[in-house]
């Protein structure tokens, strides 16, 4: 390659790494993200948490869960296959604790059995959780984030004000100091790649087609027109496909302007990889592709920047070899400065080489989702066909448990 076009290819890359910087910086510094004071009685509300396994620091989660200010009637409901998962007795201390401090809100715990065939776990607790609540508007929760007190008033107040609103999700935000590779890379896909990407997408009417589930709130006539948590019957993950219902029936889902800590460190670098595969899985069940198709972009960028770095090298040019290697720095910068813009914690020099890692790992995944299209998820194995559903009856229970 000619010098003129490889510093060609590298200005072309480098203006749109530059665009694609100022647009989403400029989202993410102009999105509200101050507490917003809801005053007034608001509807009864039930928070159904469907739990596998223990997360890090699982019961102060659990009691944040239960700390909530909401004015008007509360319950929260845990969810758990059985009383011998390694969470159930954490929940039990919280909702004795709560009960004990006087708490605002009733709290108890349902037992859901064993998911049947062609169903999740996640999902089937969320059935049955949504069986059991009482309140008219309805939540979800996972076990692995941390609420605000008032993150749950924020959120009705904004649905209830938006009259063709159907669902509302809170954006969630890596929070925790990063201690292992595996920190890093998911502060990135889920700050930098996620979270910035659906901010600017979502603009001002905060509008998506799709939702995240960390925490995310329907009105009830919502989830009855789309068939209730049943219609993601045969589905590997719940919320994007709920959110892609939900929009379909003539509703729209909110990005809240509320954000919900996401609690996860001490990943390794396996334990990454293996959540990263499942959450490329979870993105075929209701992620538009053009919200991916800039992520895809800056991925494809970056595979180019490699090869001209690795041509430059191979024909001796060491000082051309720069051009590239900057477009490689400043595709770090771009993500390290998104993810403190979203809310996440400073990423330590030592783990700074992650950055990196997500996309070229998202292409080697790429080809094992086609030569072994199956995730362990919280202590089940799925095998799936190709549109990333759950092939019938082939849900297999596994031991132990993961991260979301």
């Amino acid at each position: 390659m000619s010098p003129t076009l490889l510093l060609l290819a590298c200005l072309a890359l480098g203006l749109q790494l530059a665009w694609d910087q100022r647009r989403l910086a400029r989202a993410v510094e102009g999105a509200v993200t101050a507490q917003r004071v809801v005053s007034g009685p608001l509807p009864a509300l039930s928070i159904v948490r469907p739990t596998k396994g223990a997360d890090v620091e699982q019961l102060e989660n659990f009691r944040a869960a239960l700390a909530l200010d909401y004015p008007g009637p509360l319950e929260t409901i845990f969810v758990f296959e059985d009383a011998g998962d390694p969470a159930h007795g954490l929940a039990v201390q919280a909702i004795a604790e709560h009960e004990e401090g006087g708490g605002h809100g009733e709290a108890r715990i349902v037992l859901a059995g064993p998911p049947p065939s062609g169903r999740t776990g996640k999902i089937n607790n969320m059935i049955v959780g949504t069986a059991a609540a009482q309140g008219e508007l309805i939540a979800f929760g996972d076990s692995d984030t941390r609420p605000a007190p008032t993150l749950f008033a924020e959120l009705v107040a904004e649905l209830l004000a938006e009259r063709d609103a159907g669902a509302i999700f809170a954006l969630p935000v890596a929070t925790s100091a990063a201690r292992a590779p595996g920190d890093v890379g998911y502060a990135v896909i889920l700050n930098a790649y996620l979270g910035a990407q659906m901010i600017a997408v979502a603009g001002e009417g905060r509008a998506l087609p799709f939702l995240m589930g960390q925490t995310m709130l329907f009105r009830r006539e919502a989830l009855d027109a789309i068939g209730g948590i049943a219609c993601a019957e045969g589905q590997l993950v719940d919320d994007m496909f709920l959110g892609a219902q939900v929009h379909a029936a003539g509703f729209r889902n909110l990005l809240g302007r509320a954000r919900v800590s996401v609690i996860s460190h001490g990943m390794a670098f396996g334990d990454f990889y293996r959540l990263w595969r499942r959450w490329l899985f979870f993105g075929r069940g209701g992620i538009p592709f053009t919200f991916m198709l800039p992520l895809a972009w800056r991925g494809v960028s970056v595979f180019v920047a490699l090869g001209l770095l690795v041509a430059c090298l191979l024909q001796g040019a060491a000082g051309l070899a720069l051009a590239p290697l900057a477009l490689l720095g400043a595709e770090g910068w771009h993500y390290l400065r998104l993810n403190r813009l979203v809310g996440g914690a400073p990423v330590p020099a030592r783990l700074a080489w992650m950055l990196w890692v997500p996309q070229p790992l998202a292409a080697v995944i790429a080809v094992t989702m086609l030569v072994k299209p199956e995730v362990e998820w919280r202590g089940h194995t799925y095998r799936l066909d190709l549109a990333a559903r759950l092939r019938p009856g082939d849900a297999d229970a596994a031991t132990g448990s993961t991260a979301d």
